[in-house]
């Protein structure tokens, strides 16, 4: 059984947490036909109900020329009605809206991940440099107390506290270079995850079959479960 979210859930929570998109976009396009009746009615319930609450701006020639690109994807899957078209091209501006606040949240994530990483490698190359000059100096006071007669017990002390920050640099350098791995690690997610274009084409084709307008590639949109073949079966197999 698929223990992911259903493409409901993340249509749900999309508004408020742009991070999500990516998950949504790729289980939206990737989705096969058909699908539960229950899913699809969450589908289509929620659909309507972003298009119906959302604000309606942006509605200049930016967005002109993005609903006549997606009145050609219409027409290429055969929707035709004008409240269906309408109803369509609401909800994919819903969508490039979300894929919008994704890219630029993704982007600043990637802003913030970089200059950590800089600050990172500044800090090893200081925590290097420190690190073997305590080195040394702990080498040179160490010399310096046993040629010395007698031997100088300030020098010892400084060959103590010298050897004492050469290890605690060399020791920060180990942590700076897991802390590097893990800044490493979350901006090769970031960047994995990132959607930088959408395809436009799958996105109106399956939208279109979730709302009802056009036919799947599956041939039909949605399964229902037929409860009452168990019953007459069990009920053959008793005579």
């Amino acid at each position: 059984m698929d223990s992911k979210p259903a493409l409901s859930d993340y249509l749900a929570k999309l508004s408020s947490s742009p991070e999500l998109f990516p998950f949504f976009y790729r289980k939206l396009i990737s989705l096969r036909f058909p699908i539960d009746v229950a899913e699809i009615l969450e589908l289509r319930y929620l659909s309507h109900h972003i298009i119906d609450h959302a604000e309606n701006d942006g509605q200049g020639y930016e967005f002109g020329e993005f609903a006549a690109a997606r009145g050609v994807d219409m027409d290429n899957i055969g929707i035709h009605k004008t409240a269906h078209r309408e109803r369509l091209s609401q909800l994919s501006l819903l969508i490039r809206e979300y894929h919008t606040a994704h890219a630029a949240s993704s982007y600043s994530d990637e802003t913030c991940l970089r200059v950590a990483l800089e600050h990172n490698r500044f800090a090893k190359q200081l925590s290097k440099h420190y690190g073997k000059t305590a080195g040394i100096t702990a080498v040179i006071m160490a010399l310096s107390s046993v040629l010395l007669s007698p031997p100088a017990i300030l020098m010892q002390g400084l060959t103590v506290l010298f050897s004492y920050l050469s290890l605690d640099y060399f020791y920060s350098l180990t942590l700076l270079k897991r802390e590097e791995r893990a800044l490493d690690h979350e901006l090769g997610e970031i960047l994995r995850r990132r959607v930088r274009s959408v395809n436009w084409k799958a996105v109106m084709r399956q939208a279109g079959a979730i709302l009802g307008y056009s036919r799947p590639i599956g041939g039909e949109a949605f399964r229902v479960e037929q409860e009452f073949e168990h019953q007459r079966l069990v009920e053959i197999d008793d005579t």
